[in-house]
């Protein structure tokens, strides 16, 4: 194989379409890091600057809010290559996206919460396992039930 066929095959394993679990895992976690890095930097903002460690779940909401909007924009174009025909559609997916982000949210807030108010860990380190634990959860939900190959085919992993 030459060097030419390499690259083409590293560019359209990292930018082509695929039904690969492994890939779209790992895709994701660049589309979670670049989320991630977003949410600490306004959960940061908000907790230190404008509302204070009293509001910290409210800080938490915002800025998983705001984050999640990047979020579903990259699965949508790069980890899962989905694209619907119609405006109703669309609407449906993100609302059940959302949805799964939420009940992730509701994860991340409680376990956030927890570790900070009762166990005493840095609201940031706490918010990082969240993220961590949320991650996990919200792969494999939103790709079963957003994402998924409605066609009836087989998925093929790498």
């Amino acid at each position: 194989m030459s060097q030419t066929d390499n690259n083409r095959n590293f560019l359209i394993a990292i930018f082509g379409k695929t039904d690969s679990t492994t890939v779209q895992i790992l895709r994701n976690a660049v589309v979670e890091f670049i989320r991630y890095g977003t949410n600490i930097a306004i959960l940061w903002y908000l907790n230190e600057r404008l509302f204070g460690p009293d509001w910290l779940a409210l800080s938490t909401f915002l800025a998983s809010l705001l984050s999640g909007l990047v979020n579903y924009g990259l699965c949508t174009i790069w980890v899962f290559h989905k694209k619907t025909s119609s405006a109703g559609r669309n609407l449906v997916q993100f609302a059940v996206f959302t949805l799964v982000g939420a009940l992730g949210l509701a994860i991340n807030i409680g376990i956030t919460t927890v570790l900070t108010n009762r166990c005493g860990v840095y609201f940031l380190i706490s918010n990082t396992i969240a993220q961590v634990t949320v991650f996990f959860f919200n792969f494999f939900v939103r790709k079963k039930l957003v994402f998924s190959n409605k066609s009836g085919g087989e998925e093929s992993n790498v």
